[in-house]
């Protein structure tokens, strides 16, 4: 039996990309995960996260990424909701995973709907079983949270190198983050064009643009 779990990182931050991640497992190699100490990404160190990605290729009968911009993120919720844009990214990644006998999901929303409006695009035969915490109480959907964690640490250091700046984890209640955030904002005067790496749409960016607004008018 071949178990896809599914599961993102990054539906918070205000900087950088979403990223989905699917791991499909074979039903009897998820003794040899666990043993390898495969839990959810959020209770594991960097270095050991790392370490289990490797292991999770070697083991996974596939692993499937699918990686949401920032610059994709701010498009798209001027039409859909987050949940939406997470939806359809699952989707792509069960309808491309023909081998899959159940998809297990970690569920992003408290909605009654989301599990069913997922099943009615699916074109695969699959069961699909959609909880919260299944990161932590499946293996295979923790393998995937490791694999989107890594992923989503990897593309944030990325945007890091290109333009020589340090952000830290790109979420709001990172220091760093803020601060850097914070230190652009007020230094740019053309807000309409902020880097394509930040989530305009997100309430921090908003508050931080409000801000300098507020002070301008108070200055003038």
């Amino acid at each position: 039996m071949n178990i896809l779990g599914i599961d993102e990182a990054g539906r918070g931050p205000v900087i950088g990309p979403m990223v989905l991640a699917g791991a499909c497992i074979k039903k009897e190699d998820e003794s040899l995960l666990k043993k390898s100490g495969i839990t959810d990404s959020k209770l594991l160190s960097p270095k050991k996260r790392e370490t289990l990605e490797k292991q999770i290729k070697k083991i996974a009968k596939y692993v499937r990424v699918i990686i949401i911009s920032a610059e994709q993120i701010n498009h798209d919720m001027k039409y859909i909701s987050l949940n939406q844009i997470e939806m359809n990214a699952m989707i792509k990644i069960i309808n491309s995973s023909t081998e899959a006998d159940q998809t297990i999901i970690d569920l992003p929303s408290n909605s009654k709907t989301f599990t069913q409006e997922l099943e009615a695009k699916i074109t695969t035969k699959t069961k699909i079983t959609a909880e919260h915490k299944a990161d932590l109480n499946y293996i295979p959907v923790s393998a995937a949270s490791i694999i989107a964690k890594v992923e989503r640490d990897r593309q944030i250091r990325l945007i890091e190198k290109k333009h020589n700046i340090q952000i830290g984890s790109g979420y709001p209640a990172d220091p760093k983050t803020k601060k850097f955030l914070k230190e652009y904002i007020q230094s740019h005067d053309t807000l309409d064009t902020l880097p394509d790496y930040i989530r305009t749409s997100w309430q921090t960016t908003k508050d931080l643009i409000k801000e300098k607004t507020q002070k301008g008018l108070k200055d003038f």
